[in-house]
């Protein structure tokens, strides 16, 4: 598992925002797992200023629990 940073909160629309932490943002599409390698959704977007980027993840179940700012990964594609 690659770190990609902290989830700060949920968006009215259910989407979670996540401050990466590292200088290279995660591609769009990558699955996105907490500290005990749990699915938590998929990257969707990147916002923000280059210099401090935010990724958008699309969950996929609307009941996570999820502390603010809890580290959350990006887990690598199988084979790849």
């Amino acid at each position: 598992m690659i770190k990609l940073g902290y989830y700060l909160h949920k968006t009215p629309s259910g989407k979670l925002i996540v401050k990466i932490s590292g200088k290279k943002p995660p591609k769009l599409g990558s699955r996105v797992v907490d500290s005990r390698g749990n699915l938590l959704g998929i990257v969707t977007d990147v916002i923000g200023p280059v210099s401090s980027p935010y990724a958008v993840i699309k969950p996929l179940t609307a009941t996570l629990s999820l502390n603010q700012l809890e580290e959350v990964y990006v887990k690598p594609a199988r084979g790849g």
